[in-house]
């Protein structure tokens, strides 16, 4: 028998009992006979109980405690309820809490410590909630490391693929990175491209270094000239910002070289492009390291708590950084003042560094990144109540247990709990193999909801694929090669990456980028949906749009507002996923080839005809013969990206199915 420590940590109105008997893969033990102690009024007052079951996933490696909330409501407000707790137990489990009164109805906090969990495995326990009486089983999956652990329910065991992800689905909203930026100022003409791929949002970075030039002799003291013109554009062309704050200006920095160049957006990707990693960067620049001041406390009161009356502490500087930022742009703002916007206009989204992950980026750990993550949620929301704080956007393959190291310290933080683990979304980034965006998003979700963040969104921020064969110069015509693609594999991904983020309920799903030139090296990668202009950088530079832009808009009507309905694959070579569009009474399947090989697929038909759509925008209507449609896929081609069980890196050409389907009716 293995053992759980459970501590408790209660603020109740009713008579509790809590009784823990664990077991390990096996049925929850019947709870033990309720004896009641000296001094117990029974009464007759029912009591409820949410959630009715605790489910908690944990790595042996890295176990952590974890808290859940359970709210209990007694029908009979009115009824005065003496209550008090004790624990029962049995050897080997030894619980201890204080002794508890109160009345009425109220919350229940309980703190499990899986850290005498040292094997893989299921355990089961139960929590007795005797003034019910009521039951709440306990459920822990604990496993080696989620990034292994993972790999095989949901890629070789094609036979039993998850199910739909739970209820309440987000829209997917598309952007696109780099449109423009407070560095590169783009032309109306470039705006314009956003406006036909209905694109919503541009991301793009805010650096600190280029706001506050002389922390040192001028400290402060914040020229946002240029940020308050890109938005400003960014706003007229119907795009929302989401901005990037990061990087140590010099002079607050507290590690690594001041000689180092400044690390940008897109250095990261272009290492690994190049085979190279940031683990062999030796003096790392010095403005990728936590900033003086981090670790005081965030309002002059000597505390992190916020509330009305609470102001910046100024020797904090990336509070104070932070707060003078979403002052100035958030509805209502500085800027929106100024230049006489509506209630709903300026900036409410936020994303707190990029890809922290990689040591090209940040210097620090990861409980320096979770306080950088915790001052800049405290800060922002102080300014704006209605901020949407997202953790930066992370690269996964250098430091693939970074996030579940962040979660782990938020999760021992007090506030946690309170202020939403210190986020509303987490960011992640994927490139050239499309199965990976789906793998991202289930690892987050799956840490999140181990560590009690189940209403945390998940976001890609950057996603993409650079095409090997659209340059007149040689040797830049290059395929096929690593990590990258041809015309119609840029297509193929575009399309997989899109109903990957779309079934895991992702929010947002930027791609990188619209042009080939910022945020970026020429003549080497292309990653634009359009080429560059005439006379612009990079070749080549007709001005011509890829067949990837027709794609996204494409994407955009397919998964925008797209529901995840089921998942599929009856043959290891077959990818199938369904989506339902209650508001059109349809559903849409699209599916695809996971390796070299074409395939055939039978689905079974919800109407009397469909519209099949092939990934150029190409439609035809196809009736069922014998109630399913036969569908032929073609084979995958790019294998330019290693994947764990041989599979393309980016499946074949997909197909497209839309259809009435009665059960999408809402």
């Amino acid at each position: 028998m293995k053992t759980l420590r459970l501590l408790i940590v209660v603020t109740l109105s009713v008579f509790l009992l809590i009784g823990l008997t664990l077991t390990q893969s096996g049925a929850a033990p019947a709870p033990a006979e309720f004896v009641p102690p000296p001094g117990y009024v029974v009464n007759d007052s029912p009591i409820t109980v949410q959630p009715a079951a605790l489910i908690l996933l944990t790595e042996v490696a890295t176990p952590t405690i974890q808290t859940r909330t359970l709210n209990l409501t007694v029908a009979a407000a009115s009824l005065a309820i003496t209550w008090s707790i004790s624990i029962e137990t049995s050897s080997p489990i030894t619980l201890a809490v204080a002794p508890l009164t109160g009345t009425h109805t109220a919350t229940l906090t309980v703190s499990i410590d899986p850290g005498a969990i040292t094997t893989t495995g299921t355990y089961t326990a139960n929590l007795i909630v005797t003034a019910g009486p009521i039951t709440i089983p306990i459920a822990v999956h604990a496993v080696e490391q989620l990034q292994r652990s993972y790999l095989p329910i949901v890629s070789s065991n094609y036979a039993a693929p998850l199910p739909p992800v739970p209820p309440a689905p987000s829209t997917l909203q598309l952007g696109l990175a780099f449109v423009s930026s407070a560095e590169s100022p783009a032309s109306d003409d470039r705006y314009q491209h956003t406006v036909t791929l209905s694109a919503t949002v541009n991301r793009w970075p805010m650096y600190w270094p280029s706001i506050e030039t002389d922390p040192l002799n001028q400290p402060r003291v914040f020229d946002w000239s240029r940020q308050d013109a890109n938005i400003s554009a960014d706003l007229d062309h119907g795009l929302t910002t989401l901005p990037i704050l990061m990087l140590t200006p010099i002079g607050l920095d507290t590690a690594g070289s001041r000689t180092a160049p400044q690390p940008k957006v897109g250095d990261g990707l272009r290492q690994r492009l190049s085979g190279q990693s940031s683990n062999r960067i030796t003096a790392p620049s010095s403005q990728g390291s936590p900033p003086h001041g981090l670790y005081l406390p965030v309002f002059t009161d000597n505390t992190d708590w916020p509330g009305a009356g609470q102001t910046i502490n100024p020797d904090n500087r990336w509070a104070y950084f932070v707060n003078a930022a979403v002052t100035r742009f958030k509805p209502g703002g500085v800027l929106a003042q100024a230049r006489g916007w509506t209630n709903d206009q300026g900036i409410r989204y936020w994303e707190i560094w990029n890809e922290e992950d990689l040591n090209q980026f940040f210097i620090g750990t990861p409980t320096d990144y979770a306080r950088l993550l915790k001052v800049a949620y405290l800060a922002a929301k102080q300014a704006d109540p209605a901020a949407i704080v997202v953790l930066g956007g992370l690269a996964h393959f250098e430091k693939p247990n970074w996030l579940a190291d962040v979660l782990n310290v938020i999760a021992t933080d007090p506030m946690s709990n309170t202020y939403h683990g210190f986020m509303e979304a987490v960011a992640s980034h994927n490139y050239s193999w499309a199965w990976q965006t789906f793998g991202y998003l289930y690892q987050d979700r799956q840490r999140l909801d181990a560590r009690g963040f189940t209403n945390v969104k998940l976001w890609i921020t950057e996603t993409g694929l650079p095409v090997c064969e659209d340059s007149p110069i040689e040797p830049f015509n290059f395929c096929p090669s690593r990590y990258r693609g041809t015309l119609s594999e840029q297509v193929d991904f575009l399309l997989q990456t899109t109903a990957w983020s779309a079934w895991m309920n992702a929010e947002k799903m930027i791609w990188f980028q619209l042009y080939d030139d910022v945020g970026n090296v020429c003549p080497y990668d292309f990653f634009g949906l359009v080429r560059n202009p005439a006379g612009g950088p990079c070749v080549p530079n007709t001005g011509a749009p890829r067949p990837a832009y027709n794609a996204y808009r494409l994407a955009a009507q397919l998964f925008g507002n797209a529901q995840p309905d089921w998942r599929s694959r009856p043959t290891a070579n077959q990818e199938i996923i369904a989506f339902k569009r209650p508001a059109t009474n349809e559903r849409v399947v699209v599916m695809w080839t996971r390796f070299a090989t074409a395939a055939t697929v039978t689905l079974t038909a919800t109407s009397s005809s469909a519209t099949l759509i092939r990934p150029d925008g190409t439609a035809q209507i196809i009736t069922p013969v014998n109630g399913v449609y036969v569908i032929d896929l073609p084979a995958a081609t790019n294998f330019s990206s290693d994947t764990n069980d041989g599979s393309a890196a980016i499946g074949g050409s997909p197909r497209i199915v839309v259809e009435y389907d009665p059960a999408a009716t809402p």
